[in-house]
């Protein structure tokens, strides 16, 4: 039983590098397609004629965080926000699957 166990573990991990290296393909691809066609909402009620005020100020005026105004910047972004995101699920499962081997 060992043996099926190491497989399950390796298909796993397996599994989970070609997942993660192709949402890393898909935020390149995103940022280069998308970039270029990037119609914001204030754009868009300019458009219509409409206005309004800001109820807070925004922590990221324009969308654009200072230093990281190039695509290159959006990319590096991107790949961050994603492990960022991979590593809070993965702390939040583990904490989840303890959670439940205690109960």
């Amino acid at each position: 039983m060992k043996v099926k166990g190491d497989l399950v573990k390796s298909l796993n991990r397996k599994t989970v590098v070609v997942g993660l290296a192709l949402a890393a393909v898909f935020v390149v691809i995103g940022n280069f397609v998308f970039s270029y066609a990037l119609e914001t909402l204030d754009v868009q009620a300019e458009r219509l004629g409409l206005s309004g005020e800001n109820v807070l100020e925004a922590p990221f005026p324009e969308y654009t965080i200072p230093g990281f105004d190039s695509i290159w910047g959006s990319v590096l972004l991107g790949i961050a926000s994603l492990f960022l995101i991979f590593t809070v699920t993965i702390v939040v499962a583990n904490l989840l699957k303890k959670k439940g081997q205690d109960s």
